[in-house]
């Protein structure tokens, strides 16, 4: 607060509660620590960003009703997604009137440059649009939404944003067809639906850089051109010093996955495919 500048903050968050963590929240009492910040007034609302299944954040919703907002992975590509169950998710909040915002709207940019089928949908639909801008604004819509991270990373990321939510339309019935149709091609696409969280690598005791290596696996996968995977798969195996044929199959990785990928099938098909 003090590096800040600030008497109190406005939201503040624990981070990334899941199926495999939520004991430490409890057997640190982070939930009294937190509700205590507040009564301090060193915050001002409270909540937790999460990455797991309906059934928990039905449990963590109804065990602590004062929580003042929440944080969850929503995107047009993860709403009946297994491993996200976004549309669940939503579902369970809205049931508890809790506000939310929304964290990989773009999908870790993925929905920058959707598959071909779904370009092809959405310029038919409106030509002038971004697809990062059909994918902010689908969530945008949603009602119980407090703000959408976009993640921007560029000047003109940033400018494309602002074009479109400084006077924000919420989607019209039009343009959730538009959306239906996407959603259809989409689920059609085989892909590895990797955010680039890089929570598995941190322990990886082989240092492989695994979204890195998905990432490269994609290029094929999504838009058919296998030399560009290639290449980037070498440029990344090179500057990393290791393969996706080095993995010893641990299992570290996938326990740490928000995403819960079978991240060792996945290195298995990347050295088959790539190296």
């Amino acid at each position: 607060m003090e590096r800040l500048g600030v008497d109190y903050l406005d939201y503040y968050l624990l981070h990334a509660v899941q199926d495999n963590n939520q004991h430490m929240y409890d057997n640190y009492h982070l939930w009294d620590w937190i509700r205590g910040l507040k009564e301090q007034g060193i915050i001002r609302r409270w909540g937790f960003s999460f990455h797991a299944g309906p059934d928990r954040l039905e449990r963590l919703l109804t065990d602590y009703p004062d929580i003042d907002f929440i944080q969850l992975q929503i995107n047009y590509a993860d709403m009946e997604e297994p491993s996200v169950q976004a549309q669940a998710n939503y579902d369970v909040a809205r049931a508890h009137g809790v506000p939310f915002t929304v964290m990989e709207p773009v999908k870790g940019g993925s929905l920058a440059v959707p598959p071909r089928a779904v370009r092809e949908i959405f310029d038919a639909a409106n030509p002038d649009a971004s697809y990062a801008s059909w994918a902010i604004r689908y969530v945008a819509s949603m009602e119980g939404v407090l703000t959408v991270l976009s993640g921007m990373s560029t000047l003109e990321q940033v400018r494309d944003n602002v074009s479109y939510m400084c006077d924000f339309k919420p989607l019209s019935a039009e343009e959730q067809a538009v959306f239906a149709k996407a959603q259809e091609a989409l689920a059609q696409v085989h892909q590895y639906k990797c955010t680039g969280c890089h929570y598995c690598t941190d322990g990886c005791p082989m240092g492989i850089p695994i979204p890195d290596f998905f990432k490269a696996m994609n290029r094929k996968l999504i838009f058919e051109n296998e030399a560009e995977a290639k290449r980037r798969y070498q440029q990344t195996s090179e500057k990393a010093g290791v393969n996706a044929s080095d993995c010893i199959a641990c299992g570290q990785c996938e326990a740490a996955c928000p995403q819960r990928l079978p991240i060792i099938e996945y290195l298995a098909e990347v050295a088959s495919e790539l190296e």
